[in-house]
């Protein structure tokens, strides 16, 4: 018994008269949509235009793509920002060679400059105290029309360390039970899909008691208040502007939800959690990302500004 196959798709051309668009083809390896935005506009910003042909693509030289690097060291980038620029760049090229369409990579690590290594370890990482948590809380709580809602969304980004794209992601039907304990479902992450953290008893009350308010019974957790968009999900930008201007009312220096992350994940640390469960909890793909807390905590605990003795005058201008 023979098996029918699928009909094959459209072979890629392999000429550089081609007018196919690369970089649409491309995006389709990602499923995360903040992904397919970053590489989307860090390769539109080297070749200057949406529609990367193969003969656009093809006549790319290692020599532009060094001087395209040398050009963001001259704006000021910083080299976060080069380092991520260049593995678009090279991702993109690695792509076209493996599909046969180039024969090299103008983008390889032996033709390319040597970057400015990105020093995480030295890199400071904004948190909040616990009082100041308390206060950002408070603060949140207050607006007789959203109060609920962005007390339990801040809470939920502490606690849980989300990513804002992964709270902006949240739907009613992703908290669910698992034996004794409430867990949070992340369908899609940075780290991987089909994730789940543990929602503390305290945050699931919140969550509840904002759903029963707002008759929230399934789709989105998280949605607008406003008349303009009354009900619609929160978008990851919005979830931003409502902890900042949490911040602000709460007379915090201005942050944004990446902090809370960062604020759980040292809390947690500074009351006796240990690494792996940090880890395993903020879903770190490697462990010197969760080591940055404890290096900063012990950099400042000991530092050598603290042996630092001079006869201050009395009178100071």
């Amino acid at each position: 018994m023979t098996r029918s196959l699928e009909p094959l798709p459209a072979p890629l051309p392999q000429t550089p008269s081609g007018n196919v668009n690369l970089l649409a083809l491309y995006l389709e390896r990602f499923d995360r949509p903040h992904t397919r935005r970053a590489y989307r506009n860090d390769l539109v910003d080297f070749f200057g235009t949406p529609q990367i042909t193969l003969e656009l693509a093809a006549r790319t030289t290692f020599v532009e793509v060094n001087r395209y690097l040398q050009a963001l060291e001259a704006q000021g980038h910083k080299p976060a920002t080069l380092h991520r620029r260049l593995a678009a760049l090279r991702g993109f090229f690695d792509w076209l060679v493996a599909l046969g369409a180039l024969s090299h990579n103008p983008a390889h690590r032996q033709l390319v400059r040597r970057l400015r290594p990105i020093h995480t370890t030295s890199r400071s990482v904004l948190y909040l105290t616990t009082d100041e948590a308390a206060r950002l809380l408070e603060a949140a709580s207050l607006d007789p029309q959203t109060g609920l809602r962005d007390y339990a969304l801040i809470l939920t980004l502490i606690f849980c360390t989300l990513r804002r794209s992964e709270a902006a992601a949240m739907d009613v039907e992703h908290l669910r039970r698992l034996g004794a304990y409430w867990v949070l479902e992340l369908p899609q992450t940075k780290g991987g899909a089909h994730q789940f953290v543990k929602v503390p008893d305290a945050v699931i009350d919140a969550i509840e008691t904002m759903k029963s308010h707002y008759g929230i019974t399934q789709g989105p957790l998280w949605r607008s208040l406003s008349r303009r968009n009354y009900g619609q999900r929160l978008t990851p930008h919005s979830i931003y502007r409502i902890v900042a201007q949490a911040a602000l009312q709460a007379g915090l220096p201005r942050i944004g939800a990446h902090t809370l992350r960062h604020t759980g994940c040292t809390l947690a640390l500074e009351a006796g959690a240990s690494l792996e469960q940090v880890q395993a909890h903020a879903r770190h793909r490697h462990i010197a990302t969760t080591l940055r807390y404890i290096h900063q905590r012990d950099r400042l605990a000991s530092s050598a500004a603290d042996f630092i003795r001079i006869e201050l005058p009395t009178h100071r201008p």
